[in-house]
């Protein structure tokens, strides 16, 4: 009896950990897409509304989610308020948002290099500028999509494969 209740212990457990695995590889997705979101409508405060970054970053952080709903506070504040350098605050903060999410040093390059794109262009550069990054952005999300499906259930089927052959070989 406790044996067989070790291999479905255990075959439970390799299961929940190919779930984590899979879990990351939708959280990452979802990180892009809010990504690109924000770039869009960074670049709809830019280029239409005339508004300059810092203006564009407090009205982003009153209409997104987090984790840059707070960055984008500190950014407006220390950048408009305290008049600091915008492409090192930009990296100061959003590096901290970054560091503990699931996502590839790619994909954080989105991210991190977003001021070394906007030089000291006027608002219509800038726009066009942030057309590149979303670019980018789009193929590399739906990379994403079109692999993801398939990688989950290969995942999957390895974790449940694993916790079969362990629980043979513990019995």
């Amino acid at each position: 009896m406790l044996h067989l209740a070790g291999c479905i212990l255990v075959m439970a457990g390799c299961t929940g950990f190919t779930a984590g695995i899979c879990k990351d590889g939708a959280k990452r997705l979802f990180l892009l897409k809010q990504i690109r979101i924000v770039y869009e409508n960074m670049k709809y405060y830019i280029a239409y509304q005339k508004a300059a970054i810092p203006e564009a970053l407090w009205r982003l952080s009153e209409n997104n989610e987090e984790p840059f709903r707070g960055a984008f506070k500190k950014i407006y504040r220390e950048v408009y308020e305290e008049g600091r350098n915008f492409p090192l605050t930009w990296q100061r903060h959003m590096g901290e948002v970054l560091e503990n999410q699931p996502l590839t040093i790619k994909e954080k390059k989105f991210v991190l290099d977003f001021p070394s794109c906007l030089g000291f262009m006027e608002e219509n550069a800038q726009a066009m500028a942030l057309d590149g990054l979303l670019r980018e952005i789009n193929l590399h999300i739906e990379e994403l999509e079109a692999e993801r499906k398939g990688k989950n259930k290969m995942i999957m089927s390895l974790g449940v494969g694993a916790g079969v052959l362990l629980s043979i070989l513990l019995l």
